[in-house]
């Protein structure tokens, strides 16, 4: 049998460790890593260590006073073991509140580990790449881009946040030569990372500096270069390559096409130079949300589907972006406003179905009569309009394809151009006394631009406005609009403006509230609107399910 079996770094908070020390002088304070990872025979096993010196327990249960009692015992023993001066360093009994105090933390630390590696499939695997990396200074010289070396950057420590098939953000800290204040690096747009490609084009993304150096100031810092022939009046930011500091390497999974991890935050420096990404657990693969219609409550006349249903899922396609030229939005506004942009990003794939009232739920024709020159009715005629068709549809499949994604992460701003299919159903009667009704199958093919601001990630509003072709399945109906008091043909062009409050304050689920104003494209009189509050939950959360058990 093969076993094979990963494990996790975290550095001991200095407060545990000094609480041990009997020369309190912070110089002689220890960097001491604790380890855990699943042996072979299945036991949870803790391996403390210290410059070459470690010690290791194994629990099975990992309860928390076994844990605390081998715990204190190893950081004891790793501390005399190491030696300063050719002398081990000496342990005094740890203070109390100390050990209440800090313990718990690292059990937590631990047991979370655990329950994802159990809950969690693994995804990659990232690692500090080098402790030094090269830091470059570009400048245009003769219309090309010359890039420089100026120096290396030292005592990296790295944040990187993932979110949404991207590394949403990556910030190294580190100084650059004999300089002592540290300067911090950061990408301008997200950068992919759910597929093999992405992952191969890691190299070709750069971090830059959020101080900027003219020809003074760059000459300050120790250049490796000293050719470097400044341009006057320069003043940019200096860059590293992504690939110069981190390593990705994904894990081989017949089951993940899209290799995105979780919405995380790892950190890397030196004493943690390697971590583990996760997928969404199975149990969050299905998102549902369910709606409350307030007008619908409020109002016999506006049957927009007292409850309505709705289950979706985003599958990644291209999630790679790149700059945002700026002379761009001489043609497209809003690519002035943007760093990053990306085509064909995602696929969202949705299923709705509205459970409208008894009295309601079919749609009856309206009346229009025809007047001659003296007022009097000439003709009685009985149409059904396509808006009437789009309010009451008791389901619709369908998704919606993104051609053009927009970034500014500054601004805390995104923007989509998305366009897609919905597949519907509407019942219909002929006369509001039958007793039973028909069905007509309906299309829709939407294009819509939506602004997604993200002041943070539990808060965000997006405003939308979606222009939808309208088609119905049947010819037996006679379906016409009316315009300017006039019976038309019918008037396949409808238009929806969206205002949508998304509240994430929960790992079960999140709230929203959402507003709708749907009507006809040249006739903006004749429409209907929605104003609705949901929660969303996850499908299969709680549904039976079981993971394994070794």
């Amino acid at each position: 049998m093969l076993t094979n079996s990963f494990a996790q770094q975290y550095t001991l908070p200095t407060e545990l460790v000094q609480t041990f020390l009997q020369d309190k002088n912070p110089e002689t304070g220890l960097d001491i890593i604790v380890e855990t990872k699943i042996g072979a025979d299945n036991f949870y096993e803790t391996i403390v260590k210290y410059s070459g010196n470690q010690k290791s327990f194994k629990l099975k249960p990992l309860t928390y006073p076994n844990f605390e009692v081998k715990l204190k015992q190893a950081i004891k023993n790793v501390i005399e073991l190491t030696k300063v001066d050719g002398t081990g360093l000496v342990t005094i009994a740890p203070d109390k509140e100390v050990i209440d105090k800090t313990v718990p933390y690292v059990f937590t630390q631990i047991v979370t580990y655990h329950n994802s590696e159990e809950e969690k499939p693994l995804v990659a695997n990232i690692y500090l790449k080098n402790t030094e990396v090269p830091v470059y200074f570009s400048q245009k010289e003769n219309g090309n881009d010359t890039v420089y070396t100026v120096n290396k950057l030292k005592e990296i420590a790295v944040e990187i946040s993932f979110y949404g098939g991207f590394i949403e953000k990556i910030q190294v800290h580190g100084v650059i030569g004999d300089q002592k204040t540290p300067l911090t690096f950061n990408n301008i747009y997200s950068i992919g990372i759910s597929s093999t490609k992405n992952i191969q084009n890691l190299d070709n993304n750069k971090l830059f500096s959020d101080e900027k150096f003219d020809v003074n100031s760059i000459s300050t810092i120790k250049l490796t270069e000293t050719n470097i022939q400044f341009n006057e009046n320069t003043k940019k930011s200096l860059h590293i390559n992504v690939g110069d500091v981190i390593r990705y390497m994904k894990k081989v999974d017949v089951n993940a096409n899209d290799v995105s991890p979780v919405p995380q935050l790892i950190l890397l420096d030196e004493n943690q130079k390697h971590s583990k990404l996760y997928r969404e657990e199975t149990s969050k693969l299905f998102e549902a949300v369910v709606y409350t219609d307030f007008l619908g409550l409020f109002d016999e006349d506006n049957p927009n589907g007292i409850i309505q249903t709705e289950i979706n899922k985003r599958f990644n396609l291209n999630t790679s972006r790149t700059d945002v030229n700026k002379w761009y939005g001489f043609l497209f506004p809003p690519l002035a406003i943007s760093e990053g942009i990306g085509f064909l990003q995602f696929f969202d794939a949705s299923f709705q179905y509205s459970k409208i009232e008894s009295d309601q739920k079919f749609v009856t024709p309206n009346t229009f009569d025809v007047l001659d020159g003296g007022g009097n009715v000439v003709e009685s005629i009985d149409f059904y309009s396509p808006i009437s068709l789009m309010q009451r549809r008791n389901f619709t499949i369908g998704g919606a394809l993104n051609l053009l994604t927009l970034e500014n992460q500054n601004s805390k701003l995104n923007m989509y151009l998305n366009t897609g299919f919905q597949f519907g159903r509407t019942g219909l009667k002929e006369n509001i006394d039958d007793v039973e009704g028909f069905y007509t199958n309906n299309l829709e093919i939407p294009i819509e631009y939506q602004f997604h601001i993200l002041p943070e990630k539990r808060v965000s509003f997006s405003f939308s406005d979606r222009l939808s072709w309208f088609e119905t399945f049947d010819s037996n109906i006679n379906l016409k609009s009316i315009e300017e008091n006039q019976l038309t043909s019918k008037n396949r062009w409808l238009n929806s403006f969206n205002v949508d409050l998304n509240v994430d304050i929960s790992t079960t689920g999140r709230l929203f509230l959402r507003y709708k104003l749907t009507h006809e494209l040249d006739n903006i009189n004749n429409n209907f609107s929605r104003l609705q509050f949901g929660y969303s939950f996850y499908l299969l959360k709680n549904n039976g399910v079981k993971k394994n058990i070794n």
